[in-house]
């Protein structure tokens, strides 16, 4: 018989007043009435009993004592409860929720009962006043990519579910119940793991909500924000509602709901509120009740809805396809997309938007991913793409900052519709944002390794640049490695500096409060801070030390405090890094970077093949051989070969042959201390050893009995776990050459392990050999650029006609000079390329040709209006600043002047390593690029079409490179009379560092030629100003300004300087070139040439005599 809603709303309302009155009762009770009664029996007990207590050992005890401490815990359980109550009260009244400290949560638990049953009786706000309906838990489903379906009339009667028209990801919008929701509790209920609750904080950080408030992870969530979800948020949540109407929907309960009530709601009949009971009998609940009486239903419980599947909406349809959600800029592109693959993408599709979806309660159908075709079949067809220029975009989509997790990540059969429509620059990489991880699909090498290599290179650069003679190019390939390409696409020189500066600032501060430095586990690195591990027995009473914070939701974690000032560079190198033996050891599935402290660890087991042994043993031994905050370690390699010792620029690393050799040196290093510990207390550099070459069971054992025998000493041994294993039985084990992620017990996470390959390996290696290589010889007129020369007077003689001095302030004080801002080693670092030793020809397209020698001024462009392409600086074109695309199209511009014939498929991965650029985008920017150069006099295109599938600008296009060149070799040949207006105009050209600093790796050999060109340029005007008949000092100052302004580690320009000083009798001006220039090498660690110290020696010792 169908059941009355009446009766049961009554009976449900009188049974929730007896519920309240008896709670209110108990409430007095325990918060007033129990101190009244322990205020009167305290100090009954206490004289009666506290002699008791006083000869508690020496007489018979009369059960004294026991009251006391009856008294005392009663004393102690009222504060508790009574602190549980008044913090219960505000958070339920604000409908929030708070967690209790350890050991609190049954008295939490309790007030919460006792409140949240008093509350319901109360006159309430918005928060405690909703009407008796349920909530659906869930705002959105995957959207099937290709079936589509009809809406649901019951999705615009309550529009909770919104596919926003730049994400088809899954939503959840957060509602208004007590207890608040939480980033814990909607994964924990969606995802099916409360842990997964960073991933839901990684994917909305940095998003405007629907109030104009910015996401956080640590701000509270407010009712009516709608969060980004992971891809299997659907099928991970054991609550989560199925997608078309299919299973059971979660609804919440609000205040004054009902079992009837919400089944008349959701699902048209009162009288099947006994199958909503059954269907959540005995399930867990917020708070860890049960639901046991169909009567007793309290605001906040998550209920499921069963539903029977519609018959238009079949359970094959209604799972997600295998396709990862396209992202803002997929969707842009859907439609060029589709037309690349299926023929229309031959052009048709290159400019199309497709309109955003209504956005109202009714879900939309997402556009079906295309399978993509070869690009190479219709050649023809680039062309017939390029002739439709792409339209701008209807909205700018959000910039995405959240670091995907690995479900979120593109799969190889599964590949995203290409973009076809202009993007904001700073939204993405064209097709797909690029992902903030740092490792390549798989196994790879992490951002980290990335950045230190780059800067390692980048400074062996910067000592070839140095160590040649005036007039010289340095040694370089003229095409990169594919390595080169794995590290620009990998590097985050910003992550690399941010780790070094914040351990090194926690070491100061430790140092400035006089505490101990933490023992860590290890660290990770999200996409916005830094997070210290710390050791589970450490015990820090006094709290976190600055910059640090503790970790509002991890135990034993303390977070990097971003609004806390970090030490500047100066003062970070003067403080030691604290822990030299962190070292990434790979990446967790939500793309977080995972570093592992090794002498914490003291001994790491690689578990796998001999090669996958060898390739991540190798990507440990070069990030601790070359990373900024391991410059003080003593690292030891068995089987990585011997070549990197004596090529990479710091000297950290020693190859020895065989484990018999490192027990040996270990042993050493432990006489060392024993024989020294008592001196001067002076702690040994942390001594590492990792072997990559199988080991025999008895010297792994006297390994093992050699880190017995060295306590504390800061050692840590990495060794392939097959020989090692019985040896250290208890070591961290870590399984390697597995493309999915594996379980690192030490850092309790899942981790997808680094390595480096066996060809990178040899890549690295050809590029450093290279740099080793001696200077190319000077040719034309750059034998012409003169040598640096020590006057033996000293000082130019007295002269009426000499130009008056007038040094500049800066250049006569007795500090340092300092021209600029000094770059982080990275700046300097450019790829190197080894596997061929040719330099790159430069076009003899784009100028004119060089006038002769006594001509006056370099001839003019025939073409007026031809498209001028500026590189030495930040890249620009002349008319396209005002695109949205307009530093990509520059770049593009560039790309072609220099690399002209370049392919499709060459110019799309160039122009975004890490995420190549599809042919579709490529067109359209392409076409976009055409549109702005415009045409010729004759009504040519700057950028021709070429039907072979290459690329070209047109023979009339400039370039300032071209005209620096032009310019400063005619000056040289013109000499020191008559060539100082070619040079200076030449010098005029440069803007800032070539291609405003960026690391290119197709541009690498192009920048570190420019940077010698203007070192050359720089040099030789300040020696023609200085050394003139008429010598004008100013000039001459400002000539080096110039040059160390674009590159302030050029060694010669410091020589100029200090001899310009000189001959001005400027000794402390003198002193400051020296010491600034010395104080860039502290930053670079890296000597001093002995053609330096030889000028400062002799100027300084004639001087002083």
């Amino acid at each position: 018989m169908p059941r009355n809603a009446a009766p049961a709303g009554a009976g449900r309302t009188i049974a929730a007043v007896l519920r309240a009155l008896a709670s209110l009762v108990v409430l007095a009770t325990a918060i007033v009435g129990l101190p009244l009664l322990l205020i009167k029996a305290t100090p009954v007990v206490w004289a009666t009993s506290h002699d008791d207590l006083a000869h508690l050992i020496d007489r018979q005890d009369t059960g004294g004592a026991f009251l006391l401490l009856l008294i005392a815990v009663a004393w102690i359980g009222w504060a508790t409860f009574t602190a549980c109550t008044v913090r219960e009260i505000p958070a339920q009244l604000r409908g929030r929720t708070w967690h209790a400290p350890r050991g609190l949560g049954s008295s939490q638990r309790l007030a919460a009962v006792l409140v949240g049953s008093i509350l319901v009786l109360l006159p309430t706000g918005t928060a405690l006043a909703t009407p008796a309906t349920a909530t659906p838990a869930a705002t959105a489903t995957h959207v099937p990519a290709q079936a589509p379906h009809a809406p649901e009339p019951r999705a615009q009667a309550q529009p909770a579910t919104t596919v926003a028209a730049d994400d088809a990801s899954p939503h959840y919008t957060v509602r208004e119940v007590r207890p608040a929701e939480s980033l814990w509790s909607i994964a924990e209920r969606e995802l099916g793991d409360g842990e997964r609750w960073r991933d839901i904080a990684a994917l909305n950080d940095g998003r405007t909500m629907a109030d104009g408030s910015v996401f956080h992870a640590s701000t509270f969530l407010q009712p009516g924000w709608q969060l980004r979800m992971p891809d299997d948020a659907n099928a991970a949540g054991a609550n989560a509602p199925a997608a078309q109407g299919e299973g059971a929907q979660s609804v919440t309960v609000q205040p004054g709901g009902t079992l009837w009530g919400i089944a008349e709601t959701e699902m048209g009949d009162g009288a099947k509120y006994h199958e909503i009971f059954e269907a959540n009998k005995g399930a867990t609940q917020p708070g860890g009740t049960t639901l046991t009486d169909p009567d007793d239903i309290r605001p906040g419980l998550k209920l499921d809805i069963p539903q029977p599947p519609t018959p238009h909406a079949p359970a094959e349809k209604a799972k997600p396809h295998p396709t990862t959600p396209a992202g803002p800029d997929e969707s842009a592109g859907a439609g060029s997309g589709a037309g690349e693959g299926a023929g229309a993408g031959e052009g048709s599709g290159a400019g199309e938007t497709r309109p955003a979806p209504h956005e109202s309660g009714q879900k939309t159908k997402a556009p079906s991913a295309p399978a993509q075709t070869p690009e190479h079949k219709k050649p023809e067809g680039e062309d017939r793409g390029e002739q439709l220029p792409a339209a701008p975009h209807t909205a700018a989509p959000q910039k995405p900052t959240a670091v995907p997790s690995a479900s979120a990540q593109p799969s190889k059969d599964a590949p995203t519709a290409p973009a076809s429509t202009p993007q904001d620059d700073t939204t993405s990489s064209e097709d797909t944002a690029p992902s903030p991880v740092g490792l390549r699909e798989g196994a790879g090498i992490g951002m980290l390794l990335a950045g230190s290599l780059v800067a390692a290179v980048g400074i062996k650069r910067l000592l070839q640049r140095r160590r040649r003679q005036p007039g010289e190019t340095i040694a370089m390939a003229a095409q990169p490695t594919p390595l080169e390409q794995v590290l620009e696409a990998s590097a985050e020189p910003g992550s690399v500096e941010l780790l070094d500066t914040a351990l090194r600032t926690l070491n100061h501060h430790a140092q400035q409060e006089g505490r101990a430095l933490p023992a860590i586990r290890g660290a990770r690195i999200t996409h916005r801070t830094l997070e210290l591990l710390l050791d589970a027995d450490t015990e820090a009473e006094a709290g976190p030390i600055r910059p640090f914070v503790e970790h509002k939701y991890a135990p034993h974690c303390w977070s990097l405090d971003r609004t806390q000032e970090l030490l500047d560079h100066d003062q970070a190198r003067a403080t030691a890094a604290p822990y030299p033996g962190l070292t990434t050891i790979g990446t967790d599935p939500d793309g977080n970077h995972l570093l592992l402290n090794l002498p914490a660890a003291q001994v790491l087991l690689l578990d796998g093949d001999i090669e996958a042994v060898r390739d991540t043993a190798r990507a440990l031994a070069l990030e601790a051989a070359t990373s900024t905050w391991s410059d003080r370690a003593d690292i030891l390699t068995i089987g990585l070969g011997t070549e990197l010792p004596t090529q990479l620029p710091q000297g950290r690393l020693r190859a020895v042959p065989h484990l018999r050799a490192a027990q040996r040196d270990l042993g050493e290093l432990l006489l060392e201390h024993h024989q020294s510990a008592d001196e001067d207390g002076t702690v040994p550099l942390p001594w590492m050893l990792i072997c990559a070459a199988e080991a025999a069971a008895g010297d792994a054992q006297h390994l093992a009995d050699a880190l017995t025998a060295a306590r504390h000493l800061p050692l840590a041994l990495v060794l392939p776990a097959h020989d090692a294993q019985q040896a250290f039985p208890h070591a961290e084990r870590l399984a390697v050459g597995s493309p999915e992620p594996v379980r690192s017990d030490l850092l309790d996470t899942d981790v997808l392990v680094q390595s480096m390959t066996d060809s990178e390996y040899e890549d690295l290696v050809g590029v450093l050999a290279t740099a080793e290589e001696p200077a190319r010889p000077a040719e034309g007129p750059w034998q012409l650029v003169p040598a640096v020369t020590l006057d033996k007077r000293g000082h130019s003689p007295a002269s009426p006609s000499a130009v008056p001095d007038a040094p500049f302030a800066a250049l006569t004080a007795p500090t340092p000079l300092r021209v600029m801002p000094p770059p982080q080693p990275a700046d300097t670092a450019t790829h190197a390329p080894a596997t061929t030793r040719s330099t790159e020809p430069v076009p003899a397209l784009a100028e004119p040709a060089l006038a002769e020698a006594d001509d006056d001024q370099v001839p003019e462009a025939v073409e007026l209006h031809a498209p001028d392409i500026q590189v030495l600086g930040p890249v620009t074109v002349a008319g396209i600043e005002a695109s949205g695309h307009g530093f990509k199209l520059a770049l593009l511009a560039a790309l072609l002047y220099f690399k002209p014939g370049i392919s499709s498929d060459t110019a799309c991965e160039a122009m975004d390593p890490r995420k190549p650029w599809s042919k579709a985008t490529l067109q359209s920017r392409i076409s976009e690029l055409r549109n702005r150069l415009g045409t010729d006099a004759d009504g040519s295109p700057f950028l021709p079409r070429d039907r072979s599938g290459t690329y070209r600008l047109s023979p009339k296009a400039r370039c300032d490179w071209t005209r620096f060149t032009q310019l400063a070799e005619r000056g040289l040949a013109k000499g020191p009379e008559a060539g100082i207006a070619d040079l200076e105009a030449a010098l005029d050209l440069v803007r800032g560092r070539p291609f405003g600093g960026a690391d290119l790796a197709w541009a690498a050999a192009r920048i570190q030629e420019m940077l010698v060109r203007i070192t050359d340029v720089a040099h030789t005007l300040a020696t023609w100003h200085r050394t003139a008949p008429r010598p004008d000092l100013t000039a001459a100052r400002r000539t080096v300004t110039r040059g160390l302004d674009i590159d302030d580690s050029a060694e010669i320009l410091y020589q100029d300087w200090m001899l310009i000083e000189d001959q001005a009798g400027n000794r402390a001006g003198v002193s400051a070139a020296y010491e600034t220039l010395r104080g860039i090498n502290q930053r670079l660690e890296i000597g001093m040439e002995s053609e330096t110290e030889k000028v400062f020696d002799t100027i300084m010792s004639r001087t002083a005599s």
